[in-house]
């Protein structure tokens, strides 16, 4: 049974398909960009959950719920350790391209290393005052670093959620 469609409903369906696609390509990169700024929020704290001893399982019994739970867990640690491993080589790589370069480069560095990655985490504000520049040049390094280390992190695909973020706010 074939259902016919007037041109107005056809036209209307795909102006809806287009804007949801839109919508969700801008969602997708936005969580993309997110994500590195999620880890590096979080960097300590997975750095500490590698920290936590984890208690052992007996090989020669069968398992348990509770075992397999600790068998999940440690399938956690390991990505997790792994992924560490990786970002760190990333930021010292990121470093090292940051200390070759400008002055703002270099900058853009020790904020985001200082507002993420060291013991004593400094505000904005605070690094704002230290570099003697406004907040928002502190807000703007901290963009700008952070999309350098998506594309470091995941290479052609966050190079392609920069440029689609770009273009969706010039559009706007």
């Amino acid at each position: 049974m074939a259902i016919e469609l007037s041109d107005s409903t056809i036209s209307k369906m795909v102006d809806q398909l287009i804007s949801k696609g839109n919508d969700f390509a801008e969602t997708e990169s936005e969580q993309k960009l997110r994500n590195t700024k999620a880890l590096l929020q979080n960097f300590w704290l997975l750095g500490n959950h590698l920290d936590i001893k984890m208690p052992t399982v007996d090989e020669d019994v069968p398992l348990s719920k509770y075992e397999i739970s600790l068998y999940s867990l440690l399938g956690y640690r390991v990505r997790t350790k792994e992924m560490l491993e990786f970002v760190t080589a990333i930021i010292d790589r990121y470093g090292e391209l940051c200390k070759q370069g400008t002055f703002e480069d270099e900058r853009r560095y020790e904020v985001i290393k200082k507002l993420y990655l060291v013991d004593r985490r400094l505000t904005r504000l605070q690094l704002a005052d230290q570099y003697d520049v406004d907040e928002k040049t502190i807000r703007r390094d901290e963009r700008k670093a952070i999309n350098d280390l998506s594309i470091m992190i995941f290479g052609i695909d966050a190079l392609n959620d920069v440029s689609k973020t770009r273009r969706m706010t010039v559009h706007k």
